[in-house]
């Protein structure tokens, strides 16, 4: 067995990936993969000497055994994993596996890296952690494992499970809807967008939570900023980073669902997220994102009744470049909405949002403990300009699996947001094209 986190989640090619290793090997080898638009194996090194530690408090750092890997300068940007590859040595050429996820043997880690890539990808690595019990099989019955969810007032971003190598709290509660990985991992939902984005060509930067609430001046080299999958937790400074970006003439595009609902607090010297409460009536997550958890809902287990989005406003530039009508309906045939969706709150609506689309949720069948619906529950893919820029939500967590499987309607509204929220900003994001952002912390 052999488990691993990296010391810091994002680091620059060039520069030197630090990793902490636990295994009751006496030798292993890595491999450095990297991920979207299929697996590439840039980098293999070991053996290393296997030494054992034992896991620590959610709450604290693990401070493992580490290791450090050199890494190339011609590394490209975007999503890696490191693998452990047998006893010993790895052995070269041996081709990758179907998938990065694991319940131990890997780590995510993002590269950055000089691109001229335009749309900037967020990994919800803060949702990953907060899911995350580590080294705790839930699925045993025997322990549920230490996270956000099960009691822990603070988990650390400093143990194997950000994303893959640990174990999902939820894992009992398998997707029926996509068995290959546990929700709360990066291969469930952002693996399949970044697939996307290299099946269309499009050129994407990666990173996670934590850049943006270091360095909210990242976010000016791009003119599109985008999350799929489930981004629930967000600290203060993430959050104003993304609406000065916003604000600023920057575009964001939400393909997910219960964004931004937990806010949380992240400390440096334990590298923990501790839940902060909900964002206030005074200053709701939904001026930011046009659309709430509060007036959507969710079901966790088991299926739903095949739900899409019915097309509200054939005049809004997105539905058009779509060619799509009001009345058509997107998404039915593979359950779009769902696990978790958000809906319109009309108290907190921002001016001028369009509805595109709308999903009820009445016909949910919850009361079987299996999911919640709020009062007026309902799921709505949203637009609207706030300051000099704009926002597009989907509103639901599963946007990138109907996207993996070809759906036409979905496929073709996201075409049309890229395209759209690509074209602006040109200038400045020419003037701010330069040196990548140093790491505030040592890798």
């Amino acid at each position: 067995m052999l488990r691993a986190y990296p010391a810091e989640p994002t680091v620059d090619a060039g520069a030197t990936l630090c990793l902490h290793v636990a295994t009751d090997q006496p030798r292993y080898g890595l491999r450095l993969e990297r991920w979207g638009g299929g697996c590439r194996p840039v980098l293999e090194t070991g053996p290393f000497r296997g030494e054992n530690a034992p896991a620590g408090p959610a709450d604290r750092p693990w401070d493992w055994p580490r290791v450090t890997i050199p890494l190339p300068r011609d590394l490209a940007a975007g999503a890696y994993v490191v693998r452990a590859a047998g006893e010993g040595a790895t052995r070269h050429g041996e081709p990758c596996g179907a998938s990065p996820d694991a319940r131990s043997g890997t780590a995510l880690v993002v590269v950055r890296a000089p691109s001229n890539a335009r749309v900037l990808m967020n990994l919800p690595l803060f949702t990953y952690h907060a899911y995350n019990v580590a080294n705790v099989d839930g699925t045993l019955g025997a322990d549920e494992g230490r996270c956000l969810y099960s009691g822990s007032p603070a988990v650390t971003l400093a143990r194997p499970g950000g994303g893959t190598g640990g174990h999902p709290w939820d894992e009992i509660n398998v997707d029926v809807y996509d068995r290959r990985s546990p929700r709360q991992t990066f291969a469930h939902w952002d693996l399949l967008a970044l697939d996307w984005f290299a099946r269309e060509g499009i050129a994407v930067d990666v990173c996670t939570d934590l850049d943006l609430h270091r360095n909210p001046a990242l976010l000016d080299r791009y003119a599109m900023l985008c999350t799929f999958g489930h981004d629930e937790y967000w600290t203060v400074p993430k959050r104003s980073a993304v609406e000065r970006f916003v604000d600023a003439g920057g575009a964001v595009a939400f393909f997910g669902g219960n964004t931004c609902w937990f806010r949380v607090r992240y400390d440096e010297p334990t590298a923990t997220i501790a839940r902060d409460g909900r964002w206030s009536d005074d200053d709701p997550e939904d001026t930011l994102t046009g659309l709430s958890f509060r007036r959507g809902g969710g079901k966790w287990r088991g299926a739903r009744p095949p739900t899409g989005y019915r097309m509200c406003d054939d005049t809004h530039p997105i539905v058009q470049e779509a060619g799509l009508r009001a009345g058509d309906v997107v998404g039915t045939a593979v359950s779009v909405v769902g696990y978790e969706c958000d809906g319109i709150d009309s108290r907190f609506a921002p001016p001028g949002l369009a509805t595109l689309g709308h999903a009820a949720l009445d016909h949910w069948n919850v009361a079987d403990g299996s999911g919640e619906i709020f009062p007026g529950g309902h799921a709505a893919i949203v637009a609207f300009e706030r300051g000099d820029g704009r926002i597009f939500n989907a509103g639901t967590t599963d946007w990138a699996r109907a996207l993996d499987h070809g759906d036409p309607g979905v496929t073709a509204i996201t075409r049309a947001v890229v395209r759209q929220f690509t074209t602006r900003r040109a200038n400045v994001i020419a003037s701010a094209r330069g040196a990548i952002p140093a790491s505030r912390k040592a890798t």
